[in-house]
This record gives structure tokens, C-alpha cells and sequence, in this order.
């Protein structure tokens, strides 16, 4: 997903518009949704994310820290997340992956596993 299409969505469901330079909590709260949005499904930077909407890498990480929060003491908000959120998740293609690809892709990993560990034993010595 592209981080206008983005913007674009959260902006038109809260009816505000993140990039401006405020501190409204209304719009500090949208912004943190945009910034969830696009660090789940893009494959951004936080620096790219929060440069989007004129922030800084530090603005994403304190949005993100503070939403789970906003999320667990404000029904409302927590209701219009879960909504734009589902939206946006819907919008994804599933891709269905064979039991045979599943096992290579378990395979993979477990190898990569390994490898990983014996490396970090190497660098622990």
C-alpha cells in the first residue's frame, strides 16, 4: 500500500487533515492511526512514514507507543480504529499457499533458525 492512499483514507474517515502542523488531540490520535496503517502494511521506514505527513521518525514512535493506550481507555476512538483498520485490511488479497509450500517455507525457516543461533553463539565467545 502506498502511503498517499493511506493519508487519503484516514483523512476522509476522521474528516480531518493529518498533514497539518497542529497538535489537536483529534488529529495527534488520527495521525497515530495513519502511522500503525502504514508501518503494518508498507514496508516504509518510520522516517518515510512520518515524512509523509511532515513528522520526524520520533513522532511516529511516540504515536505508536501512545496508541495502544487511546485504543484501551477510549471506546470511540477504539471503535473508529477497528473500523478504518478493517477497511483497509480487507483490501489486502489473501494468497493461498499449498501444504506443500508451507512445509518448504517451515523448512526454510527452521534452517534459518540454525544458522542464526550458531551465529550468535560465535559472536557471544
Amino acid at each position: 500500500m502506498e502511503l498517499e492512499y493511506l493519508i487519503k483514507k484516514v483523512n476522509k474517515h476522521f474528516n480531518c487533515d493529518i498533514t497539518k502542523n497542529t497538535r489537536e488531540r483529534e488529529l495527534v490520535m488520527a495521525r497515530a492511526v495513519y502511522f500503525w496503517l502504514a508501518k503494518y502494511t508498507t514496508k516504509k521506514s518510520v522516517k518515510k512514514i512520518g515524512a509523509a505527513v511532515g513528522r520526524d521518525h520520533a513522532s511516529v514512535l511516540y504515536g505508536l507507543a501512545n496508541l495502544d493506550n487511546w485504543i484501551r481507555f477510549d471506546d470511540f476512538f477504539r471503535v473508529d480504529f477497528q473500523a478504518l483498520k478493517m477497511i483497509i485490511l480487507s483490501s489486502y488479497e489473501t494468497k493461498k499457499m499449498t501444504p506443500e509450500s508451507l512445509l518448504y517455507k517451515y523448512n526454510t525457516l527452521l534452517i534459518e533458525n540454525d544458522v542464526l543461533k550458531k551465529q550468535l553463539k560465535k559472536y557471544q565467545k
